[in-house]
């Protein structure tokens, strides 16, 4: 029986010794990025629980250097909607199991002091079967009892037909991707609820130039004029599809650096 680094990187490269012969997990395209992930693989016997909260370590050393941080991880129906089920029925049918260790992991880290997390739902910007979209109602009806301030990330397109869906889920806040879907910030303020905040993403997440400053801070007054101080200003998505330092670019042409946000 394999230790959780090991069953970690069996999954990534797969396992050959002692007569086991296990191959890895497949790897497809992280939504329309060139990045990929590895496909995790459910059946209805599938078992759900949390090996080790990594989350609570990271949250726990920053907090030791003094900065409080705001935790992400995937937010489950996402996560079993970008597995691959073997069966007739949809992954979504296994959330009863995995529901709650999402609920460990977040009672986890509100015992270690965080007061925010941000939980990623990609898949708020896609089509849902009536299926994704109970399921979403049912995980964040009981997500939201953990005492922690959910922020319901989506990005990569607008959230469009699920706009009311997604805020309709009564999370602290809802994030949007103003970069790939500015037209959406109408719906986005009208859906809105009063005690909820917006996270505006303004900030490309994945392109190396500088924001247009102009053109994001359009849109951050329009919000501004209609919440007051119930927003955020946010990369679009994660910045980890963009590069970390120019500080070794140095034969890059300066007037093209100065252009560079990295």
């Amino acid at each position: 029986k394999a230790d959780a680094l090991d069953l970690y990187f069996a999954m990534a490269r797969g396992y050959q010794k002692d007569g086991i012969d296990v191959v890895a997990c497949e790897m497809t395209k992280w939504f329309d990025t060139n990045y990929h992930y590895l496909v995790p693989e459910f059946s209805e016997k599938t078992e759900f629980s949390l090996t080790h909260n990594r989350l609570v370590k990271y949250f726990e050393e920053a907090k030791a250097l003094g900065v409080t941080t705001r935790p992400v991880v995937i937010g489950p129906i996402s996560y079993l909607l970008l597995g691959k089920m073997k069966g007739g029925k949809s992954a979504v049918s296994l959330l009863p199991s995995l529901l709650p260790v999402y609920v460990k992991m977040l009672a986890e880290l509100k015992a270690a002091g965080a007061e925010w997390v941000q939980i990623d739902e990609p898949h708020l910007a896609l089509d849902l079967s009536d299926e994704a979209k109970a399921a979403y109602k049912t995980a964040y009806a009981e997500l939201n009892k953990s005492g922690l301030k959910i922020m319901l990330t989506s990005y990569f397109d607008g959230l469009r037909d699920n706009a009311e869906l997604a805020f309709g889920l009564n999370t602290a806040g809802v994030h949007v991707d103003l970069v790939r879907a500015p037209n959406q910030l109408d719906a986005a303020i009208k859906n809105t609820k009063p005690e909820q905040i917006l996270s505006l993403g303004v900030v490309d997440g994945r392109n190396i130039w500088k924001t247009d400053f102009a053109a994001a801070l359009a849109l951050l007054q329009k919000a501004k004029a209609a919440l007051g101080e119930r927003i955020q200003v946010a990369p679009s998505c994660s910045l980890l599809h963009s590069p970390v330092d120019l500080a070794h670019e140095v034969k890059l042409d300066a007037e093209l650096k100065q252009w560079l946000a990295y």
